[in-house]
């Protein structure tokens, strides 16, 4: 969610706008399906952690809206593609290397600086992502 609140505060538009609650959406709901690969027994942290796995997920997100609201396919698509390189981000700080260049580059990266199962941690980003973003949203609204 960290990543949700420099949108908000550089959104152009109205906080009321549709497209940017669709955005927020799509972000924040997507930004963990890098980690079905958990769920479906496949190799952490691979096919699923890439570049390539975040398009697959923002055209997921664009078919999920394309019938109710077509006018905000491209938004979920962005919202869908941006939260899975949020995810990517996030892992990046971790030990475990992953190659999420894949295709185009078979390079692990990983800037090893805490674990991905430390609590305090994910805590801290977690609250410090709801409340950035609480903060950007009560400020815009109060414009």
């Amino acid at each position: 969610m960290l990543f949700t609140t420099p949108v908000v505060l550089l959104y152009p538009g109205e906080i009321y706008d549709l497209g940017l609650w669709i955005w927020i959406c799509f972000f924040i709901g997507m930004s963990t399906w890098p980690d079905l690969d958990l769920e479906f027994e496949m190799k952490h942290r691979g096919y699923t952690h890439t570049l390539l796995a975040s398009i697959v997920f923002g055209i997921i997100g664009a078919l999920i809206i394309l019938h109710a609201l077509p006018e905000h396919t491209f938004t979920a698509f962005l919202g869908g593609i941006t939260g899975t390189w949020s995810h990517l981000v996030g892992d990046l700080l971790t030990f475990m290397g992953f190659k999420p260049l894949w295709p185009l580059s078979d390079k692990e990266i990983a800037l090893k600086l805490f674990r991905s199962n430390d609590r305090r941690i994910n805590r801290l980003f977690g609250k410090m992502g709801v409340l950035t973003l609480t903060l950007a949203l009560i400020g815009r609204a109060l414009k």
